[in-house]
């Protein structure tokens, strides 16, 4: 049995984490193990769910609490069991900290492997490092993957690398009428009160601030609508002020870390991301899998317009020009299942991990 390694710096329930859960979740078990190595000490469901199933989280602290006890921690980790793994595998959206590919490449593990999944990063320091230490990772990686054309040109520049598509399970978002009228009924939201869903943590790249001033603007065209916001984050608290010095929380649903969040998406009837940046969202192909339209910035990648149900407009435009073009997709909007669109676009978990398992094996 091959033994794979998934690096990140922890597992919540966000994007990239979903990634290496669905791999995790559907990669053939009786050929490969895959364990996990994070920068905290934090419990989850993720953690506990690959526990739980018999596979390794291991654990160093934290690069920003201490950066030689994580070096140092990362460094003896790789020196004991580097043997013991066939494929080592980073996901993330920088290369600021490159030592888990250095140490990789030190102690002989023989696939090694650079996914980026974000196409840009926050602060100039850190888009710095990343340029800086860049060029080392390409040499001493043995495959480059990104989740998009503009998340492989910000982790690799002119070197080429894989388009992995972030694949889903898509039975779990078929867009189901029954079952939408059975969560707006528990939740008590009537059938009729416009629902704008927000999936996404609380940090600057999703531009909660400009997602509440256009839903502000919204409810001036339509008084009967609410706004769902699903996540958590360090600006969370700054966001539920906001929502309280607007005067709107009766209207506002902080809805936290959600595991069902393929339910929650029923409910929706507009999917709303005004992001700064994005890689490939997850959630994107998600919320068009269930049949939501989705507005979103112009910043974001192409790759993923998968139905006809994006819309997309600039930033620079006002809230109140976004809350508009709100009620023009809404006004004649028909639902339906777009399930086998993003089957037919490559979107499947099941392709998605099948060419993952050559990869592990050696063979691509």
């Amino acid at each position: 049995m091959k033994r794979i390694l998934f690096i990140s710096h922890h597992l919540n329930r966000a994007g990239t984490e979903t990634f290496m859960m669905n791999v995790f979740r559907g990669i053939d078990h009786s050929n490969f193990q895959v364990d996990f190595l994070i920068y905290t000490n934090k419990e989850t469901d993720y953690t506990r769910e690959v526990e739980a199933a018999g596979c390794k989280v291991w654990r160093v602290p934290s690069r920003r609490e201490s950066f030689f006890g994580w070096y140092s921690s990362l460094n003896r980790f790789f020196k004991e069991h580097a043997k013991e793994y066939a494929a080592v595998h980073y996901c993330g959206n920088g290369l600021t900290a490159i030592a888990p590919f250095l140490f990789a490449y030190k102690y002989g593990i023989p696939i090694r492997i650079a996914h980026s999944h974000n196409s840009l990063s926050d602060g100039l320091h850190n888009r710095f490092l990343h340029r800086l230490q860049r060029g080392i990772v390409q040499r001493i990686t043995t495959h480059h993957f990104a989740c998009s054309t503009m998340a492989a040109k910000w982790f690799f520049g002119n070197s080429p690398a894989v388009i992995i598509r972030n694949g889903i399970n898509t039975e779990d978002f078929v867009f189901n009428p029954e079952h939408r009228n059975q969560m707006r009924s528990e939740m008590g939201i009537p059938a009729n009160t416009t629902l704008i869903g927000h999936v996404g943590r609380f940090e600057k790249e999703k531009n909660h601030t400009f997602i509440l001033d256009v839903f502000k603007d919204y409810l001036t065209l339509n008084p009967d609508s609410m706004l769902m916001l699903i996540g958590v984050g360090s600006l969370m608290k700054t966001i539920e002020d906001k929502v309280a010095l607007l005067g709107i929380s009766d209207k506002v649903m902080f809805m936290r870390e959600r595991s069902d969040v393929n339910r929650l998406l029923q409910m929706m009837d507009l999917f709303l991301m005004p992001s700064h940046f994005e890689g490939q969202p997850f959630v994107l192909i998600e919320a068009q899998c269930s049949g939501l339209p989705c507005l979103i910035s112009d910043v974001i990648n192409r790759d993923i317009f998968l139905t006809d149900n994006i819309h997309i407009m600039s930033l620079s435009q006002s809230a109140a020009e976004w809350a508009g073009r709100i009620s023009d997709i809404l006004k004649d909007y028909i639902r339906k299942d777009e399930s086998k669109a993003i089957e037919c676009k490559g979107y499947s978990i099941a392709s998605t991990i099948r060419y993952m398992e050559q990869v592990y094996e050696g063979k691509n």
